[in-house]
Parts: C-alpha cells; sequence; structure tokens
C-alpha cells in the first residue's frame, strides 16, 4: 500500500511539470495590471512543437478545441513531458485569459497490470506574462487517486504552487537558434499526501518565448529544449 501511495504521489508530479477541482484557487502579487503583454504561447489547431528530453524527441500538437463553461481550451494530443508515461494516461488542454495562462488536466488513468486505478483531473495557472521580475503567484488544488483493491482506501494529496518571475526580455539560444523576448520563470510544487508524513517538494524552471512557446524546462537532471515547431 506504501509503494502504491509513492507512486500515485510521483505520478503527480510527472503530471503537474510542464497543467480542475472544486479545491482550486490562485492568487497573485497586488498591484498588477492583469492586461497581457504578448502572445507567449499561440493556440491554433494545427499547431506543433517538438522537444528533445534528454536525447529522445517528443512532438506536442494542438489538434482540437473545447468549450468549458463559455471558455475555449485548446487540446493536445499529449503533452510533452507530462500527464503520460508507464504509470498513467491523461489529456492536456490550455487556456488563456488576460495574461493568464491555465494547464488542465483531464483525470489520469493508471495500469499496473493487476492493478488500475484513476486520480481527479485538475487546473493551474502556469503562468501571468504581465508580472514583473520577482513577482509571483500562488495556488492549489486537492486531488484523489483510487485503485481496484478492496479495502484499499483513496489518496487525497494537497498541492500547492508557487510560480515566479526570474528573467524577462532574454535573448536565449536553445538548439542553435537564438528566441527573443524569452521569459524565464520557476515553478514550485508542494504535495503532501492526507495521512502522510511531510510534503514533497519539486521546482521546475521554463523559458517561453514570445509567439513561439516553451522552448526550455529543466527539472533535476531533466532536461526539454525546443527543436522544431509550426505555427497555424
Amino acid at each position: 500500500m506504501k509503494k502504491l501511495k509513492s507512486i500515485a504521489l510521483m505520478t503527480l508530479f510527472v503530471s503537474a511539470s510542464l497543467f480542475f477541482t472544486s479545491c482550486e484557487s490562485d492568487s497573485s502579487d497586488e498591484n498588477e495590471s492583469n492586461t497581457s503583454t504578448g502572445d507567449y504561447w499561440p493556440t491554433a489547431v494545427g499547431n506543433q512543437w517538438i522537444l528533445d528530453q534528454n536525447g529522445t524527441e517528443t512532438s506536442m500538437k494542438i489538434i482540437a478545441t473545447e468549450k468549458v463553461n463559455g471558455d475555449t481550451y485548446f487540446k493536445f494530443d499529449q503533452f510533452a513531458g507530462a500527464g503520460s508515461g508507464a504509470e498513467g494516461t491523461a489529456k492536456a488542454s490550455i487556456k488563456k485569459i488576460n495574461g493568464d495562462y491555465y494547464i488542465k488536466m483531464d483525470e489520469v488513468v493508471y495500469d499496473y497490470g493487476e492493478y488500475t486505478g484513476k486520480m481527479t483531473g485538475y487546473e493551474f495557472i502556469f503562468f501571468k506574462d504581465y508580472l514583473e521580475v520577482n513577482k509571483t503567484w500562488t495556488g492549489n488544488y486537492s486531488q484523489e487517486t483510487s485503485f481496484n483493491i478492496p479495502n484499499f482506501p483513496k489518496v487525497k494529496t494537497n498541492v500547492s504552487y508557487t510560480g515566479t518571475i526570474l528573467e524577462k526580455g532574454a535573448s536565449v539560444t536553445v538548439k542553435n537558434v537564438t528566441y527573443k523576448d524569452v521569459v524565464k520563470f520557476k515553478f514550485r510544487l508542494e504535495a503532501k499526501v492526507e495521512g502522510g508524513d511531510g510534503a514533497t517538494a519539486s521546482d521546475i524552471e521554463y523559458w517561453i518565448a514570445k509567439d513561439v512557446g516553451v522552448i526550455k524546462m529543466t527539472m533535476g537532471s531533466t532536461v526539454s529544449q525546443l527543436v522544431t515547431y509550426t505555427l497555424k
């Protein structure tokens, strides 16, 4: 049982790192103008990004749109570096409102052979393009993970996150291509399983270029870099 709890928590961080529940909330530094300063993740059906993650290329493409409560979400065929793997699979989508970039992860379905399970989906603010250097935004959400094991309790995980703008207006070279108007930010996740001991923390750094999207991401020894992209 402890192993399954550990797997559920580990998968949470894989899913969240590159991301709707009733418990979701968000706040940011006061006195900030909620006016977008440009498009840092172009969204149109057919847009595609190919990233190299430690030597393995992964494609991420917008394949459809979906209306949810009046908002338009752009759905990915897969989310590079997140939401899929040996443990579970999920679909991801993005929406943008006045400079706030939301990532929504659908329910995650697990298959460990003899064990199957699912984890509730979630949504969070991934990026705020109008914040100045050193400004932050925060939020939290809750998830439940369950397995097809008799008498095995549901695992509830409470997650809090903090985003911090580290640099703006930079020129960054990735894979021999120089991108201008780049924002670098850090995203810190802290998760605690109810009934567990302590919390688990993870820091991810992103470089996101105006009119391009994410060009680089680092999480520990994992490095993802943009190889090529196509915009419609």
